[in-house]
């Protein structure tokens, strides 16, 4: 029978799975009255090699193995010996206790893989080099109709089921959040006390609509020349929202507008419009009753406006804040 591993590496961005899973690992202890006892939580910016290796040599109470969680550390090791003298001190944990590094996103994201001609961090390459001595996973946050399906089958495991509309526009209003799926999956089922299925109308009546939701409302109000709907819409987001990040999710429903646009004009309404937009069904619906509203000639030059406004915002020519109140206001009398 083969051994546990020792180290545990995990990371990407499903900050949800990544807490299960180490969650998992700390009951795995055994007797939940000592698993605090057994358990030591170590800050990624403030610890030490030291420390490390005191904690990780500690003798389990009561208990078969300890658990130490190191979180957030890999950005303080940016040199190559600081690197060895960390994956040294890895090989030499003994097996009493389990060592769970975390990092709450990707070790290397897609775009950094791409550039690598070495596609591994050096992290992973050490698990792979240790053998059954690490266990290395990437979580990756479920997106899209992915995520519907996820929220479907935590739906029925909690005891109660959801339409395939009502997931799909759950996921979208949560902005594929599942910690914020899971949540609003229990006070939906508590809203229709389990009797029945879940379904959109409830999900639209109960679940807040998130900051996505908001830019439809504000585009609807562009298309109608409606500045001051508009406007008030936009100090909404930006109540909750860095200027730069919102501006970012108007740049992606231009887009969209413009690619449904685009089918719209080739293939008229076609059944299969959610998958050639690659999007849910529900953001499909609406996106394709927007881009109605305009033609393809003004959504390329509200693009190329907001690429122009982009470049500034990143060359401080422009605050955010005042680049999306222009940005309003010029589309409200030009559109």
């Amino acid at each position: 029978m083969a051994s546990a591993p020792i180290v545990y590496i995990v990371h990407g961005d499903d900050e949800l799975a990544i807490t299960r899973f180490v969650a998992d690992l700390e009951a795995r202890l055994g007797d939940p009255g000592t698993i605090a006892l057994n358990t030591t939580r170590l800050d990624g910016n403030t610890y030490n090699l030291n420390e490390l290796i005191r904690v990780s040599s500690a003798m389990p109470f009561l208990s078969k193995r300890r658990l130490v969680v190191l979180e957030n550390f890999v950005s303080r090791l940016k040199d190559k010996a600081d690197q060895e003298a960390f994956t040294a001190v890895l090989g030499n944990i003994p097996p009493s206790t389990a060592l769970a590094l975390v990092e709450r996103k990707p070790l290397l994201d897609a775009k950094e893989r791409r550039k690598r001609k070495d596609k591994d961090h050096w992290l992973e390459k050490w698990a792979k080099e240790a053998g059954e001595r690490a266990f290395l996973k990437e979580f990756t946050a479920l997106k899209g109709p992915q995520l519907a399906t996820w929220i479907q089958e935590q739906t029925r495991k909690a005891g109660g089921e959801i339409s395939n509309k009502a997931a799909g526009l759950l996921a979208h209003l949560v902005d594929d959040n599942p910690r914020q799926a899971e949540q609003e999956i229990h006070k939906l089922l508590a809203y229709v006390n389990y009797r029945r299925p879940i379904d959109d109308d409830d999900v639209q009546n109960l679940t807040t609509d998130s900051s996505q939701g908001d830019i439809f409302a504000m585009v609807d109000a562009l298309s109608a020349r409606d500045g001051r709907q508009a406007l008030q819409m936009l100090h909404r987001l930006l109540e909750e929202d860095d200027p730069g990040m919102l501006f970012g999710m108007i740049v992606r429903q231009f887009r969209l507008l413009i690619l449904a646009r685009e089918i719209l004009d080739e293939h008229g309404p076609p059944a299969n419009f959610a998958k050639l937009m690659g999007v849910h069904q529900f953001v499909a619906d609406k996106t394709a009753r927007q881009a109605s509203q305009f033609s393809l000639p003004v959504l390329e030059a509200v693009y190329h406006r907001l690429l122009e406004m982009d470049e500034a915002l990143k060359t401080s020519q422009m605050e955010g804040d005042i680049a999306l109140d222009t940005l309003v206001a010029s589309f409200t009398t030009q559109i």
